[in-house]
C-alpha cells in the first residue's frame, strides 16, 4: 500500500487477539517498521550504563519500566531513518499519560495517527488459549477448537505424533490477563475513541481477512485525511 503521509499505526487488542501477528503482517505489507517496546527494552538491557542496568533490574523483577524511560526510548527509536514514512507501534501506549505524550510527539513530528482495535469476545480468546498445543518436534502450533492437524494426532509439517502444551496456556492465566487488559487498556481505547482516532476490526475472522480489513481501514483513513 502506498501513502504520502507518514503514518503511525497502533494495533491494540486483548491477549490472544492476534494483534502481534497482524502488526508483523502490516509491517511487511506497508514496508514500514514494527516497533516493539519489549524488543527495545531487551536490546537496551544488553548494554552498559545506568539505563541498561535499571532496565535489567526491572525485567528481572517483572516490574514496569517508568514512563520517562520509555518516552526517551520511543523518541530515540522514531529518530531512525526507517521511521520516516511511518511505523507500527506494538506494546505502547499502556496508559493515558503515555498516550498523551505519544500524541504530542507525533503532532510535533507531523505523523498521522490511527489506532486499530482487534475485537475478539472473551469466550473465543479463552478457547484460543486453552485449545492451543504444538508439535514437540517442529513447534508447529495447533488448536483443538480451531486448527487441528489434517490427520488427527499427526503433525502436518513433520509427521510427528508427539505434542505438548505450554504451561501458561490455561484458563486461569488468560482470565487474569484479560482482567489486567480491561483495567489498563480499555481507558486508553476510550481516550482514542473520544478523539476519533480509533477504528475496530473483527478479530474472529481468519488472519487473512483481518489483515485485509485493517488495510481497508487504513486506506479509508488516508483518503479521508486528503479530503
Amino acid at each position: 500500500m502506498e501513502h504520502k503521509l507518514p503514518l503511525a499505526v497502533i494495533i491494540m487488542g486483548p491477549p490472544g487477539s492476534g494483534k502481534g501477528t497482524q502488526s508483523s503482517r502490516l509491517s511487511a505489507s506497508m514496508n514500514i517498521p514494527k516497533i516493539s517496546t519489549g524488543d527495545i527494552l531487551r536490546q537496551v538491557s544488553l548494554g552498559d550504563g545506568p539505563k541498561s542496568e535499571y532496565i535489567r533490574s526491572v525485567i528481572a523483577t517483572g516490574g514496569l519500566v517508568s514512563d520517562n524511560i520509555l518516552a526517551d526510548l520511543i523518541v530515540s527509536r522514531l529518530s531512525d531513518l526507517d521511521c520516516k514514512d511511518g511505523f507500527i507501534l506494538d506494546g505502547y501506549p499502556r496508559n493515558i499519560q503515555q498516550a498523551t505524550f505519544l500524541g504530542e510527539l507525533l503532532l510535533d513530528r507531523n505523523y498521522k495517527l490511527l489506532v486499530i482495535e482487534v475485537i475478539v469476545p472473551d469466550d473465543t480468546l479463552i478457547k484460543r488459549v486453552k485449545g492451543r498445543y504444538l508439535c514437540k518436534n517442529c513447534g508447529t502450533i495447533y488448536n483443538k477448537y480451531f486448527a487441528k492437524p489434517q490427520k488427527d494426532g499427526i503433525c502436518d509439517k513433520c509427521g510427528s505424533s508427539e505434542f505438548t502444551y505450554r504451561s501458561d496456556d490455561n484458563e486461569l492465566v488468560i482470565k487474569e490477563r484479560l482482567k489486567e487488559y480491561n483495567t489498563q487498556t480499555i481507558p486508553v481505547l476510550d481516550y482514542y475513541r473520544q478523539r476519533n482516532l480509533l477504528v475496530s476490526v473483527n478479530g474472529e475472522k481468519t488472519s487473512d481477512e483481518v489483515h485485509e480489513d485493517i488495510l481497508r481501514q487504513i486506506a479509508r483513513a488516508l483518503v479521508n485525511d486528503c479530503n
